[in-house]
């Protein structure tokens, strides 16, 4: 908690609540440079519509760095802009035929919407608020989500901050490119360290996505010799997306003949283990016993073996497919009609793919890595993703043992208690000492 508030007069009118006033401007980049959601922009996305729905009159947003305004302050932007962004992303059908490669050089959110920042409905003035004209003293700046784009990030925070004393908080989701390089390539990351090591000292806030998280960012800042205003603090992260009413499955699958595996096609997210675990399936197994391998996500870094090993086993002789910019309501059909999900990813902040399969009800075999058994408590079948063979008598297991499968998928649906949006956003906003804010407005 940051502080405590002092006793009052009772004859006194309290003060009203500090407003939480939360930068996104890394939405709006995403959707400069990208067609899908990533890990973070689903945890923010929905982060910010259930805070919204908690306290609207006390949350604001504003964004920084954009065409024509300085790089060293922070302008308000609508709160309908930012939904309208998070849904075109959720809403984005760009899925690849069953079997292809992503397509090719497809068309970033921000080309095609036209009114990303002057909605038709609510337009915005020509001349954006500035942050410094309308916050009070004790409001909180605060980024959730990945503001390492900006170049010169630390000199806007302070440059908001000698105007008027706001309190500066940050999410930090992951430390992966200092911790794991070798999951990156070469110049993918390279300010993220400098950014790390001038932004952390300035939170009085530090939230994490999980303990694992938290545990990273004290070890690597005593490491790097920080000095931080504040202990990490995990908060819950929620399960599963808003759920449109699912669509029909992709051509070639139908309900229970396949295995799920959501996730960007990086080296990091481990998806040679699967592959290599199918082709001694298809070996061992008769065919029709083999259920079909899906790999749902954008391709990545440093697959490129990967990708050609599938084309030269004609896609596991059609025992695998793989579907990039799938829409949230083919997702969520994808989701309920599998007969069980994949996590084997080498190293996660949190591992969402993993809270969103036991939020549908499913198993999922998961790695036993960093934060991924927080995301996945006592609901997962764990596997070390260093050992194939390990992965491979488990998954064969499952699928020569539908009893086996139906207790795990019983555990779950009978007891696994999904963390809801709301008690994420609820606990977020406790820490800026906002809780009557939820009360009142529930």
């Amino acid at each position: 908690m940051l502080g405590s508030r002092a006793q009052c007069d009772p004859h006194e009118v309290a003060p009203p609540p500090p407003v939480l006033w939360l930068d996104v401007d890394d939405l709006f980049f995403f959707a400069r440079h990208s067609t899908r959601l990533t890990g973070i922009q689903r945890l923010t996305g929905e982060l910010y519509k259930a805070l919204v729905q908690l306290g609207r009159e006390r949350i604001g947003f504003v964004r920084h760095g954009t065409a024509g305004i300085s790089e060293a302050s922070f302008k308000l932007v609508a709160w309908s802009s930012v939904e309208k962004i998070y849904i075109e992303l959720c809403m984005e059908n760009n899925a690849a035929p069953a079997g292809s490669g992503p397509p090719a050089n497809p068309p970033t959110l921000f080309h095609r919407l036209k009114n990303l920042v002057h909605p038709p409905r609510t337009p915005q003035p020509e001349t954006p608020v500035d942050l410094r004209d309308v916050a009070r003293p004790g409001d909180i700046l605060c980024s959730l989500g990945a503001p390492w784009h900006h170049p010169n990030y630390k000199d806007a925070v302070e440059a908001v901050r000698r105007s008027i004393p706001l309190r500066f908080a940050i999410m930090i989701h992951d430390l992966i490119p200092l911790l794991c390089p070798q999951f990156f390539e070469a110049g993918r990351a390279p300010n993220f360290g400098s950014f790390m090591k001038d932004v952390l000292p300035l939170a009085d806030v530090i939230l994490t996505n999980s303990r694992a998280t938290a545990c990273d960012v004290i070890q690597w800042s005593d490491r790097a010799r920080l000095t931080l205003k504040a202990r990490p603090l995990p908060i819950p992260v929620g399960s599963g997306f808003s759920r449109p009413g699912a669509a029909a499955l992709p051509d070639r699958l139908s309900p229970g003949n396949y295995v799920l595996f959501v996730s960007t096609i990086e080296t990091r997210k481990n998806h040679w283990l699967p592959f290599r675990v199918w082709l001694r399936l298809l070996e061992s197994l008769p065919r029709d016993e083999v259920p079909t391998l899906v790999f749902v996500g954008s391709i990545g870094w440093m697959v490129s073996d990967l990708l050609k090993a599938i084309e030269s086993t004609n896609n596991l002789d059609g025992k695998l497919i793989l579907l990039h910019g799938v829409d949230d309501a083919t997702l969520s059909g994808l989701y309920e009609h599998c007969r069980f999900t994949l996590f084997p990813s080498f190293y996660e902040g949190w591992g969402l793919p993993v809270s969103d399969s036991l939020a549908f009800g499913k198993v999922c075999v998961a790695s036993n890595r960093t934060s991924i058994p927080e995301a996945g408590g006592s609901f997962c079948v764990y596997i070390d993703p260093d050992n194939t063979t390990a992965a491979y008598d488990t998954i064969r297991a499952l699928i020569e043992s539908p009893h086996l499968l139906d207790e795990l998928t019983h555990k779950i649906r009978s007891a696994y208690q999904p963390t809801s949006w709301s008690a994420s956003a609820k606990a977020v906003l406790n820490v800026f000492e906002l809780e009557g804010l939820a009360a009142r407005t529930a």
